[in-house]
């Protein structure tokens, strides 16, 4: 491909794949990584292209070439060539070690180095999560990979949805309330800002050191149509895991509501530098994660919250105009508001089988690059309960039978819905199958049509 010899295909996803690669004149010269694009003239790798251009940072992943490959028909597929990083993503690094407060400073302050240096250069990540960070086995080191949903100052605008590209469960309040507002009207575009970077890369500490996405600390009193006036408040880390002061007030910070009381990247790696330095023994503590808080939610939302099981929908259903903020806020609560929305409005659950989104271990990029032998942990971390747990032969108690309308599907004879950002090992209340997570589906018995006389064995009466 141009000067470069693949060498193996090593990550696939819904825009593009990556190779291992080496320059063919120089075959000893190293490993790269070559991403090329799975769609002729794909604009965002010109995007991409341009913002890696600008950067050149430690834990930002350099830029060697680009260019475009003619396919069997013709086609010019664009390609780019990247440092090759030989190393786990974050979240699947995290599971073999004993995590410290002091190393997710360290490596959230290296994280919010490299912010620094994509927003000096105009440009915004616009997907920061813990699968599209890497950390390289050699050193230790944190590198923010996977640029494809980036921009930067003047870049051309290549969607008009109403939300930005990037995964729902790391959008920010502003994100999240915009959508909600303008759920009908999708050419009212959202702006991101580095604000928004600062705040998913607090939602990716929030998962590291708890285990979960950031839960919801009470539900709203309020109607339909002003549920989400305002952003609700967030469970403090320091209540789902054991963890230093210092680490949960910085964690804390970038998941404030307003975007000024978040603080710059570079203000960010400062104090989070400072306090990997300054913080005392008890910092080299293993962290360990507990179960959430009970809290005073209204009695039909908790009820509902344990007959339904956590939702997440696919980001396809997002573009049909789904609030946003349901995606993001947690389990049972989501999951119920879902429901009485949907039975309100009458939404339709269908998506069609191109629309759905990979899964977040199978986006585009970099962030999917990792080592082919996992690496050794002494000690490593137990598992938390229900983590890759096979889905049952047998429906659960109360589970809807087939026929299973999408984005539900049918395994052993029960309908199923793929968490959209999750890949094996699943977290708990997920279940695993053929190497994607999946929750059971409890929505009401369909109508009997006519000649059904045999009531099916996996529903209860109402």
């Amino acid at each position: 491909m141009g000067p470069w010899r693949l060498l193996g295909l090593t990550a696939e996803g819904s825009y593009g794949v990556v190779f291992r690669a080496e320059r063919a004149a120089s075959p000893g010269a190293g490993v790269f990584a070559l991403k090329l694009a799975r769609q002729p003239e794909d604009p965002r790798f010109a995007l991409e292209v341009e913002l890696l251009s600008r950067v050149e940072h430690p834990n930002v992943p350099r830029l060697h070439d680009s260019g475009e490959w003619a396919g069997p028909e013709g086609a010019l597929h664009p390609f780019l060539v990247m440092d090759w990083v030989e190393g786990l993503p974050l979240y699947s690094w995290a599971r073999i070690q004993r995590l410290s407060s002091r190393q997710v400073l360290r490596l959230l302050a290296q994280l919010a180095r490299a912010l620094q240096a994509v927003h000096a250069a105009g440009g915004l990540h616009r997907d920061v999560k813990g699968t599209n960070v890497l950390v390289r086995a050699a050193d230790g080191q944190a590198l923010l990979a996977d640029f494809g949903s980036c921009t930067w100052r003047g870049a051309p605008v290549l969607t008009r949805q109403s939300h930005p590209p990037g995964t729902p469960q790391y959008a920010s309040p502003q994100a999240q309330l915009h959508q909600w507002k303008f759920r009908r009207f999708a050419s009212a575009r959202y702006e991101a800002s580095p604000a928004d970077d600062v705040y998913a890369l607090g939602v990716t500490a929030y998962r590291l050191v708890a285990g979960r996405y950031p839960l919801i600390a009470e539900a709203q009193e309020a109607g339909e149509e002003d549920l989400f006036s305002r952003f609700p408040a967030l469970v403090p880390v320091e209540e789902l895991a054991q963890l230093s002061p210092e680490l949960a007030r910085w964690i804390g910070q970038m998941l404030s509501e307003k975007p000024e009381a978040r603080g710059t990247a570079a203000e960010l790696a400062l104090g989070l530098e400072l306090a990997a330095n300054t913080v005392g023994s008890e910092a080299d503590q293993p962290i360990r994660s507990g179960k959430p808080p009970a809290r005073g939610l209204p009695e039909a939302i908790t009820r509902e919250a344990r007959e339904a099981p956590p939702v997440q929908a696919p980001r396809s259903v997002v573009r049909r105009r789904w609030p946003a903020a349901l995606l993001v806020m947690g389990g049972g609560l989501a999951a119920s508001m879902w429901c009485v929305w949907q039975a309100k409005s009458g939404a339709s659950s269908e998506v069609s089988g191109t629309d759905a989104a990979a899964p977040e271990g199978e986006t585009t990029g970099l962030g999917e690059v990792v080592l082919t032998q996992p690496l050794s942990a002494p000690e490593p971390l137990p598992t938390s309960e229900g983590i890759a747990e096979e889905v049952p032969k047998e429906p659960l108690p109360g589970q809807r039978l087939p026929p299973c309308k999408k984005p539900q599907v049918k395994i052993h004879g029960s309908c199923w819905i793929p968490v959209a950002d999750e890949a094996p090992p699943c977290i708990e209340d997920t279940y695993e199958w053929k190497r994607r997570c999946y929750v059971p589906f409890f929505g009401p018995p369909l109508p009997a049509t006519s000649g059904q006389k045999k009531k099916p064995q996996g529903l209860s009466d109402p």
